[in-house]
């Protein structure tokens, strides 16, 4: 069924938790996005990023190879966790506004936010069909550089290793740093799907499970 275009636009507008945090600068200075919307991101910091509703300031950040440029106002400032020890350092949330995107970032704003939220509702899907999430589980940081492609024909799997990120007909294809046990819960899931359309849906974690986005572990 057709979604009504006004949760469409709700789905494109609304804020995000990234998975793993951004890395981004704001005028030079190291920070990672934790979450975002078109009109506001959260940032963590160490470094003074600017004064709260003082000029604007340029963040910049890369997602998907493509970049993003936003003209921002920093609306709140919050210590998060004090200094740990004689060389730990305090770390910052900041809360910011966004004031302008340049060029076309507000383009792969859109996409960077329909791509969790689309991630989001294919997790949900699989653990309401007890299918494993196994692109919750990827901790990778950019894309794999070899897959391995699980086919499944007349009852059996067929394993090959393969230079391309391509989903086959029947079965799947995944980074081939995944543990055997996380390929077998995966196999398992596959079997007993029910439908085609419970089987598109692995299909799609397993694609988001090469996802290429840059992230960083904070």
């Amino acid at each position: 069924m057709t979604e009504p275009a006004q949760f469409i636009e709700r789905r494109r507008v609304q804020r995000v938790r990234l998975t793993q945090p951004l890395r981004a600068t704001i005028d030079g200075v190291r920070v990672f996005i934790l979450d975002l919307s078109l009109q506001g991101l959260r940032v963590m910091h160490q470094d003074d990023i600017g004064q709260v509703n003082d000029a604007a300031v340029l963040l910049r950040a890369e997602w998907d190879g493509t970049r993003i440029e936003l003209r921002c106002r920093i609306v709140r400032t919050a210590l998060h966790r004090a200094a740990d020890g004689k060389s730990g350092r305090p770390l910052y949330h900041s809360g910011l506004a966004v004031a302008e995107a340049v060029g076309a970032s507000d383009l792969t704003l859109r996409r960077l936010i329909e791509h969790h939220v689309e991630r989001a509702l294919d997790e949900q899907k699989a653990n309401a069909r007890g299918i494993p999430p196994l692109a919750a589980q990827s901790t990778q940081t950019g894309a794999p550089t070899t897959y391995v492609r699980h086919e499944y024909t007349l009852g059996r799997w067929r394993e090959v290793m393969t230079p391309t990120a391509a989903q086959p007909e029947s079965g799947f294809t995944i980074g081939a740093e995944h543990s055997p046990a996380e390929v077998e819960m995966l196999r398992r899931a596959y079997e007993r799907a029910a439908t085609n359309s419970d089987r598109a849906v692995i299909k799609r974690l397993a694609a988001l499970s090469l996802s290429s986005n840059e992230v960083v572990q904070a």
